[in-house]
């Protein structure tokens, strides 16, 4: 074991058994630039080793040199017109000594190992912590040809750069350049820096490269070091040596922290220590928000951040390289002790930084990976208010602004792409969302809105003001809903006698619904369809609802029907499918309709007017109230107009006798009777003059309103009775509406043809 371990640290050769297929050198597949293990040396032969590290350890001298900046230089035919570079046969890895002094640099271009020729593989990247004596011939003719190009292909994959980037950081830590060699290099640096600012870790790693050279001319300049900022666009993972040492300085010396030094410094402490894990918050939306923290650190801290020294914190100043060998560290001259800035508390600082995070993280989740999102509409219109108002976002509230009021139609297609640019389509319940957010920022609400519990939007919208932008949506009360679920069962009615807008102020004022609600609900009212809601979608509806509400809401609809001043055909229907959806039946409609004409004519010395032989469609209007004077005179009984009342009472009684059907079905009909009726149509169960009216009708699937009128007449029926009876019978057989009212009537004939129920 002994002898073993002499010849492995001794540099002697040692018998490779390998097999000859595993000897081929191998190419890592990542191009991440970070910690890994070489796995290249375990399939070196002897001689690839004697060549590779050559002599033993007492045999090694470094005889590489460094060609200074526009110095010309060859290897293997390829010229490297501006020098900056390590050549020779042995340049040690580690300038400070240790167990890694017998390793080449990974740096050094050592013209005695093999390069391939032809044409090279500019796809193959170097893997993690590439090294000139480790990678393969092929690789080496790709590196040389890259330096050979002047050192600006960016298409190139990232190990070769970083291999290059070594050598500049070997010399300007552990070598001594002069002054104006400094200034070269460091201008290289930064132009790499530019080139490949693509790459995170490259930037970082040259970052702290550029900071600690400025750290070791601080070091005996404290004035230097107080005039120091850091760059905040800048900043890598970790704290650098000079930030480390600025905040030091600041904490030892009792000053507080001004907006860049406490940004800097909360930014690059370890995530741990902080709880700020890198997110999109300030990752992809950094620069707002660096932008929002220092507003809001200007308002908390008008007197800078306080980083509290702690006597048992010490900082050391040590340099973490690129390159896996190199070590360097740097003491200040006069100062005993410099504080750890990652030992400080800085809790309030945090504090301020999750607010901020946390405000960012809708807009970030909208720029998602593509930074050029940052300035559409749709990422500017999640910003904080604290940021300002962006170009887009003007734009899109002038354009707001000139539309009509106070309600604007405008077309779907037309608003999408203002708020996700051009391109988009908004085309689920997220999208819509998502618009009706944006479009609160700017005080403008929009129907139908998902948010509020409208449907998905169609072709159309509805734009509306509904105030200064309040930076969120505004919210609606229960009342709201309930107004909503009424325009919902009895709107198209009232739109249809252009009576709409008057339903929404009787639903205002009986519900105290606010200017916004108010808002949303005509726009609604605009948006309803011409037809009611069948009884199933009412139903649907109301289910949402409480039991003990719904006969309130019933009952309300019912009164504001009666408020806006006339009650027509549609309007009765409406009202009674509503009842029936809440489980109520027309009897309680008629009393309460009949109660609320009581009350408004309870002055009347002249009957109300049910049916004045004209109107084919037989509305209720209810009269206006009698003068104040009569009223007074005192109560005078004509005896010719009572027996004009009972006269009328008469054929009122004769007129809603089809609405009670129900209760006369629950008469025992003789059995000799019962036979004969039901062998005469194929109805079962429905009356014989309806079921003689449905047999004319299924004859096609759609009936204009007049010609079903002149039908139910023909057979002495109330078109209207009658048709509630056949859907109610329906609804016994199949539990679904038979005709959908309307004009045209629609008869649902898969019904009859596929549900069973109907006797062939």
């Amino acid at each position: 074991m002994f002898s073993w371990l002499k010849r492995i640290f001794s540099g002697s050769e040692i018998s490779d058994t390998t097999n000859e297929a595993t000897r081929k050198e191998t190419i890592a597949s990542s191009s991440t630039h970070s910690p890994s293990l070489h796995t290249q040396h375990a399939f070196l032969n002897d001689e690839e080793k004697l060549e590779r590290y050559g002599q033993s350890r007492s045999h090694k001298k470094d005889d590489a040199r460094w060609v200074l900046p526009g110095e010309k230089v060859t290897a293997h035919g390829l010229e490297i017109a501006d020098g900056m570079v390590y050549v020779g046969n042995f340049l040690t890895a580690a300038p400070n000594g240790g167990w890694n002094a017998d390793t080449p640099a990974p740096c050094l271009i050592r013209p005695s190992l093999k390069v391939a020729s032809g044409v090279p593989q500019t796809n193959l990247d170097l893997g993690y912590w590439p090294s000139y004596t480790d990678i393969t011939p092929n690789q080496r003719l790709t590196y040389l040809l890259w330096l050979a190009s002047g050192k600006s292909d960016t298409s190139y994959p990232m190990g070769y750069p970083f291999l290059y980037f070594y050598g500049l950081e070997r010399r300007l830590i552990a070598d001594s350049p002069s002054i104006d060699e400094e200034v070269l290099l460091i201008a290289e640096v930064k132009r790499l820096r530019e080139l490949f600012g693509h790459n995170s870790s490259f930037v970082n790693y040259s970052t702290e490269l550029l900071n600690f050279v400025e750290m070791k001319h601080a070091v005996t300049d404290i004035p230097r070091v107080e005039a120091w900022k850091p760059d905040l666009a800048a900043l890598g993972n970790h704290m650098s040596p000079l930030l480390q040492a600025k905040l030091g300085l600041h904490a030892l010396r009792g000053m507080p922290l001004d907006v860049d030094l406490a940004i800097a410094g909360i930014l690059s402490l370890p995530p741990h220590l902080t709880g700020l894990w890198p997110r999109i918050a300030t990752t992809r939306a950094r620069p707002e928000f660096i932008e929002l923290t220092r507003h809001r650190f200007n308002q908390k801290f008008p007197h800078g951040f306080r980083l509290r020294d702690k006597k048992e914190s010490r900082l050391d100043l040590n340099y973490r390289s690129a390159s896996q060998y190199l070590h360097s560290s740097i003491k200040f001259e006069g100062i005993d002790r410099l504080p750890d800035p990652a030992q400080l508390t800085w809790t309030k600082m945090i504090k301020l930084c999750e607010g901020a995070r946390e405000d960012l993280s809708a807009f970030a989740k909208v720029v998602g990976k593509e930074r050029e999102r940052a300035d559409s509409m749709a990422a500017a219109l999640m910003l904080p208010a604290e940021l300002g108002e962006r170009e887009t976002v003007r734009s899109f509230r002038a354009w707001l602004d000139d539309l009509p009021q106070p309600l604007a139609d405008v077309p779907l297609e037309e608003l999408v792409p203002r708020c996700f640019g051009s391109g988009k389509a908004a085309s689920g319940l997220r999208q819509a969302r998502d618009m009706s957010a944006m479009l609160a920022r700017v005080g403008y609400g929009m129907e139908p809105d998902p948010t509020y519990g409208g449907t998905k939007p169609g072709e159309n919208i509805i734009l509306f003001r509904i105030g200064d932008a309040q930076g969120q949506l505004t919210p609606v009360g229960a009342d709201f809903r309930t107004a909503a679920l009424i325009m919902t069962a009895i709107g198209p009615a009232a739109k249809a006698l252009t009576l709409g807008q008057k339903l929404v102020d009787a639903l205002t004022t009986r519900l105290q619904l606010t200017p916004h609600e108010t808002k949303r609900l005509t726009a609604r009212l605009r948006l309803l369809p011409k037809r009611l809601p069948t009884l199933g979608r009412l139903k649907t509806i109301v289910e949402s609802i409480e039991p003990e509400q719904q006969t309130t809401i019933a009952s309300l609809a019912a009164s504001a029907a009666l408020t806006i001043g006339e009650t027509d055909q549609d309007m009765m229907v409406a009202l009674e499918r509503l009842y029936e959806a809440v489980g109520l039946g027309r009897r309680e409609l008629y009393t309460v309709l009949h109660q609320g004409n009581a009350a408004a004519a309870s002055c009347a010395s002249e009957p109300i007017v049910i049916e004045d032989g004209k109107s084919r469609r037989r509305g209720h209007r209810i009269p206006a109230p009698p003068s104040k004077a009569k009223s007074q005179e005192g109560i005078v009984i004509d005896m010719s107009k009572v027996g004009v009342i009972l006269r009328e009472t008469k054929e009122v009684e004769e007129i809603l006798a089809p609405i009670y059907e129900d209760e006369a079905a629950e008469i025992p009909v003789p059995a000799a009777v019962t036979p004969t009726l039901e062998r005469e149509t194929r109805f079962v169960g429905l009356g014989h003059d309806q079921a003689r009216l449905l047999e004319a009708l299924v004859t096609q699937p759609e009936w204009p309103r007049s010609g079903f009128e002149a039908k139910a007449h023909e057979l002495g029926l109330m078109p209207d009775g009658a048709l509630e009876a056949i859907n109610e019978w329906s609804y016994d057989k199949f539990d679904e509406e038979l005709i959908e009212d309307g004009d045209p009537l629609i008869i649902n004939m898969a019904l009859l043809a596929d549900a069973p129920g109907a006797a062939s």
